[in-house]
């Protein structure tokens, strides 16, 4: 009996005559609302994703703040011990010493945060580098100084003096060793990157004041860890995410807001939903008597009819789902370069996540489940299949 009440369903909304076009198009509107989530979640969490991992392949995950050293401790103590743990833990980092400082060469001036950097171990990826001779400055940091490669540059700290000759700041010099873009803007402005002693004789100190995580396979367990360990030489331990943490609130903001918007599309389909299931079950009401007069039961009708309003919304949202992710791969394999040459990603990224797939499915089915069992309800509650007989006769 339930094939055939679902046959009967399904040739009479799409294949009768007399078929129902409110409802077909309101099934139209939720194919379309659940293709709509999972394309514009995926291309923006591509875009947000792109941007965060940009930032993070720089600016690192995490970034462990040690307190300041003392000059009796040297620098092997400290190092070692960060070495030799995080090595074992196969942890992706850079020992450093990070200083402000302000940036000369002929007339030009410019401030900057000064990085010297261990080269003991692998030097981060976005450095091009193997190995630091001298000074790599980006692009931005060049272009405002005047600086070529191979040009002397001089660093002075304002917060290191030599009393020994009247407080004056302290300054050293070298050479541009490479010139890299980054593709960070904030990591542009003003940050380069010279060898650890270099800072170390600049400061008078041989130590480090950061260890900056760039991938741990687990970084909750490791900063554990690392306040277990080494807890008294840490000051605080912050995530990227505790770091930028106004930007992560923009871009969730951001996300929020347009799934806001296509949700609220789903309300407004599953509203044409309802009057199309008043229309429709008024025209068929006469064929549903006759149902009930061959012998069908009304609760048997009824589970039917719930059941395949359930099948009819969960295939249409399966399929608007299923033809985004495939639109989604398509223009992820071979769509073109449509953005202008100012954006770092000239073709559309796209990142699809398991949460874009379920908000995507089940918020519009979830809604027009809702609705539908509110018309259903309605529509129980006036018809009578005895004043349909009386009616006929």
């Amino acid at each position: 009996m339930i094939i055939h009440f679902l046959k009967y369903f399904t040739g009479y909304i799409f294949f009768s005559k007399t078929k129902q076009r409110l409802l077909f198009l309101a099934l139209l509107g939720l194919f379309i609302s659940s293709f709509a989530l999972i394309f514009v979640q995926s291309t923006m969490s591509g875009l947000q994703h792109k941007l965060m991992e940009r930032s993070k392949s720089v600016q690192g995950i995490a970034v462990v703040y040690l307190k300041e050293q003392t000059a009796d401790y040297v620098e092997e103590d400290l190092l070692d011990d960060w070495r030799n743990y995080l090595n074992n833990a196969n942890v992706k980092y850079s020992l450093e010493y990070e200083v402000e400082v302000m940036m000369r060469h002929m007339n030009y001036t410019s401030p900057a945060i000064l990085h010297g950097i261990a080269q003991d171990v692998k030097l981060p990826k976005f450095l091009q580098s193997d190995k630091i001779d001298n000074v790599i400055i980006p692009t931005y940091l060049a272009l405002k100084l005047n600086l070529d490669v191979g040009d002397e540059i001089q660093f002075v700290s304002p917060a290191h003096v030599d009393s020994f000759f009247g407080d004056i700041p302290r300054v050293s010099s070298t050479f541009v060793d490479k010139i890299i873009d980054t593709s960070v803007p904030e990591a542009d402005e003003f940050n380069v990157w010279v060898r650890l002693p270099f800072v170390q004789n600049l400061v008078k100190l041989p130590a480090i004041n950061r260890v900056r995580i760039f991938w741990a396979k687990d970084l909750l367990k490791l900063e554990k860890d690392l306040q277990k360990k080494f807890g008294q030489q840490i000051l605080s331990i912050k995530s990227w995410e505790r770091e930028n943490s106004a930007l992560v609130w923009a871009l969730q903001l951001e996300s929020s807001v347009m799934i806001f918007l296509f949700v609220a599309m789903s309300f407004l389909v599953s509203l044409c939903i309802t009057s199309g299931l008043f229309i429709f079950f008024n025209k068929i009401k006469s064929d549903l008597t006759s149902f009930w007069i061959l012998g069908a039961s009304k609760k048997q009708i009824d589970s039917v009819t719930t059941i395949f309003l359930f099948n009819l919304s969960f295939i249409t949202i399966f399929l608007g789902v299923g033809t985004g992710l495939i639109s989604l791969w398509l223009l992820d394999k071979y769509g073109p370069e449509i953005m202008p040459a100012i954006f770092m990603d000239r073709k559309i990224p796209i990142y699809i996540t398991t949460k874009a797939i379920l908000i995507s499915f089940f918020v519009p089915y979830i809604i027009s489940i809702i609705f539908s069992l509110l018309a259903l309800k309605q529509i129980r509650d006036d018809n009578s299949y005895l004043d349909n007989v009386r009616i006929v006769g």
